[in-house]
């Protein structure tokens, strides 16, 4: 142990390297201190090195922020002068230094580096009035960092900002999906973009998790959600059906919607409506390779070429045709008379009824009475 005397003599060099052994000496002093004397050692240790630090190269600066980061005697003066010097010299004291309260923290991250900011969310244990303000200033590696912190601990505020964050950075998302204490809240919102591999891994934690509990409620939601749209789909498609039928909707208007929202099934159950056919004995027509009983079904019942070009280009969609099939079937459309195709649908009727003493909801395929080809 070097005596005061020798420290005195120490202190005389003021040469770069007469300060370097300086404040080796007294961090020696100081960490090899008694108990019952390293509180006195502490304070004579944090004087003289406030006084030289800002002599001390960068090299001695670092290698003084290491050895004495730990201590839970340092002098908290100089704890707070090494936390706000370079970032790789303040990076051992504000990641391990246990002389910093909360308010000792909030004061260095309000106005640090991102690289400082790095350090406090590598400590051990981090207060949610700390972890607020990282969230608040920190970046992407930042955010990155706590997040995957067990140790820290956060208000319910600064867990929805971290979500925020999280949507547009996988990492983020990827150190969220690990914390158990995930409020309910914030799980909800973080859920939705999470991509299919993250996915996947909540699905493994297990039971516990309030992820997997929130993918089971999103779940069931969404199944809910789908029958309760498919529900009003088909009262709005039946709305529209028993519109035309009682001639308060033109067809056209009713054809051109069906077609433009791809939806055959409902086209289908509209000219087997209108036409008075069995559902079975219409609903292949929409893409069968003939279009034939297509056209005499419209034409029969004053669907416009305008409207009819909208099932055609539905129709072209699925079946692939080109342009040139397409004018072929416009002029196919407006060849034929409409008188033709009323005496055509009557026919196509009675076939049905031959076919269908009793019609049923669910007639097949087979039994469609159509056999008419191009």
């Amino acid at each position: 142990m070097f005596s005061l005397t020798k420290l005195a003599e120490l202190a005389t060099d003021t040469s770069a390297t007469g300060r370097k052994s300086l404040v080796s000496a007294v961090t020696d002093m100081f960490m090899t201190a008694d108990k019952d004397r390293v509180e006195q050692i502490s304070l004579i240790f944090g004087d003289i090195v406030l006084k030289v630090l800002g002599q001390l190269e960068h090299e001695a600066r670092l290698a003084l922020a290491k050895r004495v980061s730990e201590h839970d005697q340092a002098p908290t003066k100089l704890m707070k002068a090494l936390a706000t010097d370079e970032a790789d010299v303040a990076a051992p004291v504000l990641q391990n230094s246990p002389v910093f309260d909360a308010d000792d923290l909030v004061d260095i991250a309000s106005n640090a580096t991102m690289d400082h900011l790095v350090a406090i969310a590598k400590r051990k244990k981090i207060e949610e009035k700390v972890t607020s303000v990282l969230v608040e200033r920190g970046d992407d590696k930042v955010l990155t960092t706590v997040a995957e912190n067990e140790g820290a601990r956060f208000y319910d505020e600064a867990f929805e900002l971290l979500v925020q964050r999280a949507k547009a950075v996988p990492a983020i998302q990827e150190a969220l999906i690990s914390r158990k204490d995930l409020p309910h809240d914030a799980a909800r919102h973080l859920v939705p973009f999470l991509s299919h591999e993250l996915a996947e891994r909540v699905k493994s934690l297990g039971a516990d998790s309030v992820l997997v509990e929130v993918m089971a409620e999103r779940a069931a939601e969404e199944v809910t959600a789908r029958a309760r749209r498919l529900e009003d789909e088909r009262e709005q498609t039946n709305k529209i059906i028993n519109e035309v039928a009682a001639g308060t909707r033109k067809i056209d208007d009713a054809v051109a919607y069906f077609a433009k929202q791809d939806k055959a099934a409902e086209l289908g159950m509209l000219l087997a409506k209108v036409s008075h056919l069995p559902l079975g004995s219409v609903s292949t027509l929409i893409y069968s390779k003939s279009d034939k009983p297509l056209i005499i079904l419209c034409k029969a019942n004053d669907v416009s070429e305008m409207a009819y070009k909208s099932v055609l280009t539905m129709r072209a969609k699925r079946l692939n045709l080109g342009g040139l099939e397409l004018n072929e079937a416009i002029k196919r459309y407006a060849s034929l008379p409409k008188s033709g195709a009323v005496r055509s649908l009557e026919s196509i009727k009675e076939a049905a009824r031959q076919a269908h003493p009793e019609p049923a909801k669910d007639d097949t395929e087979k039994d469609i009475p159509f056999a008419v080809h191009r």
